[in-house]
């Protein structure tokens, strides 16, 4: 132990504590005493000062009181005030249906704010769709906002559940904006969410003629129903009373028709509900395994297979833009015979569509989104020539366009975008057909590359992220006669340094597409590490260079072959339940 060190005792907080009450118990060095309703309790103010807003400041010089040994308090009861100080002096209150109110109302007028919050969690506890208003009447009257924000959950939660409650039938029409407008409103059907809506309206019925109705009908997600459900929408009384209500189903309407010409416009009609992101994994799919698309929800620590295809991925890539999807391929029809392939999945409605290909077939590129462009560089084609060619899929107008080259043909390099550039790594040269360590940076603004100060390793097959202002390098495969033993070190660039560090080793291999950002945290999938399994996610701590067990897959997941983005998907939508492994 050193000199300096400084150790902390784990029991000293409870033993002041019980000390004091013992003092108080003996009544030893009480120097206060509070009264309500005549009845009196001798305290230190010390202890009051230290656990109450109100006696600190009314101790603390400013007020009359502080130079009186005793206060009648007028606006608490007995019983309350029994209660506050046995918690100032134990940390623990009887609480009782019976005497929460009072409890509650002396800790608000004493300001004990850690006896109101034991208070909230008692609230908490009992809270539910059948006893709600008293609960709710105090938690109103005394601001007690983690009991508000509760019940707000609770709805979310349960909104199927709480509809069938006369508080439901009752809720102002901005209290049911507010949750109907909420991305984490759980609802296995946008459909079955109007239907629920128009039980309100039928109670409500004189808000359907009033801007009222529509104000709460803006905020129903019209682009996440079937056109079939939109259908039977479009016949409802609310809508058909509801002037200008009508707009919103042609808006649903739309949003079929624009996925089917290309990319739709995006607005709160068709976002997804969700309560955190979902990570998806594109599986390549083979003569014996189909294309296939799961998804991982991190809340029930399940997977979820979305989309399957017969026709397998020789080479893959994907990215996202607006919540879709998009994936760039080679797909082998059989018999050799390879073409390019621009696929979009949409999780809203669980389906997929072709787009117009890549102008090239290109095998090992990379593929990155910004804004509303897809960037396809490098490569090499069926003759295993290796390209310098780039691409551009602007998805508003569903067309492909040609970039200025790189600066030299590559194939089997990583790309990433981070701030307003698109930064390239390593690959195989055209030159020597040998990995390289280049490090580049492309300007979708400007279109003209950078070369920057190069990694300790020349790599290929490789994956950038970002994260946190650097630019981590995973795995890949060194130049020939590299003595790594089967293993290449992961490195970062930091930008405000420009200097690249190491880090430790991981397995090498095909690594494209292994790792992603997802929850602030960086995956890989497959066996990226030395122990890590075929069908098995880790995540990688960079702060220690450590690496732990994330989810296991199920075993015929084999996500050596998949590679992996985030998106919104419902997990309690009806369309996606069914599809749990």
């Amino acid at each position: 132990m050193t000199n300096n060190q400084r150790s902390k005792s784990k029991t000293y907080g409870d033993t002041v504590i019980q000390q004091f009450r013992s003092l108080r118990d003996k009544d030893e060095l009480c120097d206060f005493q509070v009264s309500a309703d005549g009845r009196i309790f001798k305290v230190h103010k010390a202890m009051l000062a230290a656990t109450s807003d109100y006696f600190r400041v009314m101790f603390s010089g400013t007020m009359a009181e502080s130079k009186q040994d005793m206060i009648d308090l007028k606006g608490v009861s007995a019983e309350g005030l029994f209660h506050i100080v046995e918690f100032i002096y134990s940390g623990e209150i009887a609480l009782t249906l019976l005497n929460l109110q009072e409890v509650v109302h002396t800790a608000s007028h004493l300001q004990v704010m850690s006896a109101l919050d034991l208070c909230s969690s008692y609230i908490k506890s009992l809270l539910t769709f059948e006893n709600a208003k008293d609960f709710l009447t105090i938690a109103n009257t005394y601001s007690l906002y983690e009991v508000l924000k509760h019940w707000h959950n609770l709805i979310l939660s349960q909104f199927y559940e709480f509809a069938k409650t006369k508080l439901f039938l009752e809720l102002d029409s901005s209290d049911l904006i507010d949750y109907i407008s909420d991305d984490k409103l759980r609802t296995s059907s946008e459909h079955k969410l109007f239907k629920i809506l128009e039980l309100w309206f039928r109670f409500n019925s004189s808000s359907i003629a009033s801007g009222v109705a529509l104000r709460v009908l803006n905020h129903i997600r019209f682009g996440l129903m079937t056109e079939l459900e939109l259908s039977t929408v479009q016949e409802s009384e609310v809508i058909k009373r509801c002037s200008g209500s009508i707009q919103n189903i042609l808006k649903g309407f739309k949003f079929h028709t624009d996925c089917r010409k290309g990319h739709p416009v995006i607005d709160e009609s068709c976002i997804i509900r969700h309560s955190r992101p979902a990570l998806i994994l594109v599986h390549y799919g083979s003569s014996h395994q189909p294309f296939q698309i799961t998804s991982y929800d991190p809340r029930s620590e399940q997977f979820y297979s979305l989309f399957s295809d017969l026709n397998g991925s020789r080479d893959c890539r994907i990215n996202v833009i607006d919540n879709f999807t998009y994936i760039c391929s080679i797909v082998d029809f059989g018999g050799g015979t390879l073409m390019s392939s621009t696929f979009r999945f949409d999780p809203r409605h669980l389906v997929g569509q072709d787009l117009p290909p890549m102008r090239k077939l290109r095998l090992d590129f990379a593929l990155v989104a910004d804004k509303e462009c897809l960037y396809v560089l490098g490569g090499s084609n069926e003759q295993y020539a290796i390209l310098d060619s780039v691409e551009c899929f602007n998805v508003k107008t569903n067309s492909w366009s040609d970039l200025p080259p790189l600066p030299s043909a590559l194939h089997s390099l990583a790309a990433e975008v981070y701030g307003d550039k698109i930064y390239l790594s390593g690959g195989v040269s055209s030159h020597d057909r040998q990995a390289t360590n280049t490090f580049l940076s492309y300007s979708p603004g400007s279109r003209k590359y950078d070369a920057m100060r190069g990694m300790f390793y020349a790599r290929r097959l490789h994956e950038m992220v970002a994260f946190k202002g650097k630019m981590y390098v995973f795995g890949g495969i060194p130049r020939q006669g590299v003595p790594l033993h089967g293993q290449i070190p992961i490195e970062y660039y930091d930008f405000v340094t420009n200097q690249w560090n190491m880090l430790s080793s991981t397995l090498s291999g095909r690594s494209i597409g292994h790792y992603i950002v997802f929850e602030n945290e960086i995956l890989s999938l497959g066996h990226e590490h030395q122990n890590a399994k075929e069908n098995e996610i880790w995540v990688y701590n960079p702060d220690c260079d450590s690496w732990k067990n994330y989810a296991k897959a199920p075993q015929r997941a084999n996500l050596t072959s998949a590679i992996c983005c985030q998106m919104q998907v419902n997990f309690d939508d009806e369309k996606v339940v069914k599809k749990v492994f």
